[in-house]
């Protein structure tokens, strides 16, 4: 085997494996509901129990 030959079968094993991670990436997301999902402020923060502070007296 030639060293062009190696040369090309290590850089077709590559792309190769490049390729398959993009697929594999795609693949493993989640629904963009769910994604969205992640982001929404906990319930707790947007409690309307929370009393506003008094005015400070001097």
């Amino acid at each position: 085997m030639s060293v062009v030959k190696v040369f090309g079968w290590i850089l077709g094993g590559l792309a190769l494996g490049i390729l398959s991670g993009f697929a594999g990436e795609l693949l493993r997301r989640q629904p963009a509901a769910k994604v969205q999902q992640r982001y929404v402020a906990p319930e707790a923060s947007e409690s309307t129990e929370i009393q506003t502070p008094a005015p400070a007296t001097t």
